[in-house]
């Protein structure tokens, strides 16, 4: 057979098996990609890119701890294809398939193309890489451009051209433009030129080349200062790092080769090896100062530096980690094709047997987007929302904004850890001047009350009327609202309830009704509320009946003087004729047909409707 015929069959073979695993590996990154809500640091970067502009988010990400290339590119992207949830991920997703791209390239160029295929199905399964791609943060671009970064430096170590010097070039700069970390591997690969390139006449052009990309690096280096001198004094940016502890080391060891750890771990350290086999006999060469000392140094020099420097300077997060996921994946492919034939074979059934049924990297995200619906459901006009839920408080700002399709920065949305931030010791100064001519507002919650806040509110004449309740693991997400007590009485029902207040809006295709009662006494039935529409002529249109507020709150949990919201939505028919139509509401017990007397009435009237 013609050899270069072979060679070409053969690519093609190649191709076609990573574009099969490329597939998958979207499919699996896009695979529920909506299923969870935004959480903190995903609302932030809706924060930090809203722009308008790309000097705007620049001049945003001066104040913040990262640089501004992802968060710039996210304006473009928005710019282009919109905010919502699915796209904002979407270009995570997309820079994962780059970084396949890269680490196929990389174990093919420097290995062989079985190596470079093994290794972009490992990274393809990797649960931390999968995991990260579906979320609007720029890890997934810094893994993609650490790769790019070193790609192309091997090659152009290997036999200098000018496509590959300036691919070199820019995926670099754009990698220190993405994350800090990116130095690191710039400087595995000063490290690396320094052991490996020979003859020596060769090493004052690749200085120049890393002079340049410090050079382009330098106007960001002096931003990167000014963010290092206010970084730690300011919790609210640098609360999620972890300290150094063997249940960190034991965290970051899962993330990066899972749970199998023994044989990923094995196969990276035989990936440093060439292994070939002649009549099924091994031969080993040991050829550490080509590609295998730059992928160990990749590996071992941020994860030592990282460690080495958290104590002082706290940095370290998993996710951080995925900078060296594309070393780790191809030294793994690498080892495996060291292996002979059949244990090749049944070892990568077994990696991917194992990768496909457990998940070794997963968080679990709290459900911002539910807390929205729930505080849109009952929510009055312009009700204030206060959010004490620390910075996850940029991911509900997302979501309430999408539930609105309005600008969060236009909505009564107040972000009270920012306020103590600000304001410091004149904290509950400020609160309280803006609460003084506020007769409600809800509360989200997620706190210890170390600083009295829910002790402030009731000095201050408020009484929570209603609790909603959702759950982050065992935590408790509270959604509360609080009112000053009416002057005014409108209704008494029997003696149990007293119907405080009531407000009546049209949306759409419904009547919401809100009321607040008052238990008299302790009432020791669940009693129902039901609230309808009368015709002029007194026929019933239509009606809600429930436990108040859909449940929250039954009556039996009353005691007496407790104030609590209730709310009830009536849906309207679609073909209901013009006209003025009455709204009524009762109270009863479903075992008794006799509702409880209002005024000597089954009802009261709590107003008058003109519809449509």
């Amino acid at each position: 057979m013609n050899p270069s015929l072979f060679r070409t069959q053969a690519a093609r073979q190649a191709l076609t098996l990573f574009a099969l695993i490329a597939i998958f590996a979207l499919f699996a990154r896009l695979w529920h990609i909506q299923r969870e809500s935004f959480w903190a640091d995903e609302g932030w970067t809706m924060l930090l890119a809203k722009g308008p502009t790309l000097a705007d988010v620049a001049h945003t990400m001066t104040e913040d701890q990262h640089p501004p290339l992802y968060f710039m590119l996210m304006r473009l992207w928005m710019d282009v294809f919109g905010d919502s949830l699915f796209m904002a991920r979407l270009l995570s997703a997309l820079w994962s398939l780059i970084c396949l791209a890269a680490v196929y390239r990389l174990g093919a160029d420097w290995f062989s193309p079985a190596a470079g295929l093994a290794a972009a199905l490992i990274l393809a399964l990797t649960d931390n890489e999968i995991m990260l791609a579906r979320e609007a943060r720029h890890y997934t671009q810094m893994a993609a451009l650490a790769a790019l970064s070193a790609l192309f430096y091997l090659r152009y170590a290997r036999q200098p051209r000018r496509a590959s010097g300036i691919a070199w070039l820019l995926s670099s700069i754009a990698l220190l433009h993405t994350h800090y970390l990116g130095v690191l591997v710039i400087g595995v690969q000063a490290l690396h030129a320094l052991i490996t390139v020979r003859p020596l006449r060769r090493l004052p052009d690749l200085i120049i080349r890393f002079g340049a990309i410090g050079i382009a690096f330098l106007p960001q280096f002096a931003v990167f200062l000014a963010q290092s001198s206010v970084r730690y004094t300011r919790p609210i940016i640098f609360q999620s790092t972890l300290p150094n502890t063997p249940e960190t080391f034991t965290m970051v060891r899962t993330d990066l080769i899972g749970t199998h750890f023994g044989l990923t771990g094995a196969l990276a350290l035989l990936g440093l090896a060439y292994v070939t086999y002649r009549f099924g006999v091994a031969h080993w060469r040991w050829r550490p100062l080509l590609p295998t000392v730059f992928l160990a140094l990749w590996v071992l020099l941020p994860i030592t530096i990282i460690i080495g420097i958290n104590d002082r300077f706290p940095i370290l997060t998993t996710r951080n980690f995925l900078i060296v996921t594309p070393a780790l994946a191809i030294l793994i492919g690498h080892g495996l094709l060291n292996l002979d034939r059949t244990a090749r074979a049944i070892i990568l059934a077994v990696l991917v047997g194992v990768s496909l049924t457990t998940i070794d990297a997963y968080h679990i995200k709290p459900p911002w987007r539910e807390v929205s619906q729930m505080w849109l459901t009952y929510r009055e006009a312009d009700d204030p929302l206060l959010m004490d839920i620390w910075v996850d408080d940029f991911a509900l700002r997302y979501h309430i904004g999408q539930d609105l399709k309005a600008d969060p920065a236009e909505l009564p949305l107040v972000s009270l850890p920012s306020w103590r931030e600000g304001y410091r010791e004149n904290f509950f100064a400020y609160l309280h001047a803006y609460l003084e001519d506020k007769n409600a507002f809800w509360l989200i919650y997620w706190g210890k009350n170390e600083d009295g806040l829910l002790d402030f509110l009731p000095e201050r004449g408020f009484i929570r009327v209603a609790e909603l309740t959702a759950r982050h693991y065992e935590n408790v997400i509270y959604l509360w609202r609080y009112e000053r007590p009416p002057q005014a009485r409108l209704a008494t029902f029997g003696d149990l309830f007293a119907l405080e207040r009531a407000a009546l809006d049209r949306k759409a295709d419904q009547v919401r009704v809100t009321l607040l009662w008052q238990a008299l006494k302790a009432p020791t039935l669940d009693y129902s509320i039901s609230v309808f529409l009368l015709s002029s002529d007194g026929r019933l249109i239509a009606q809600h009946d429930g436990v108040p507020l859909d449940g929250h709150a039954p009556t039996s949990a009353w005691q007496a003087g407790d104030l609590r919201l209730d709310s009830h939505r009536i849906a309207l028919p679609p073909d209901l004729p013009s006209g003025e139509y009455t709204v009524g509401v009762k109270v009863y017990w479903y075992a008794d047909p006799t509702p409880l007397s209002v005024e000597g009435a089954e009802y009261f009237r709590l107003g008058a409707l003109r519809l449509p």
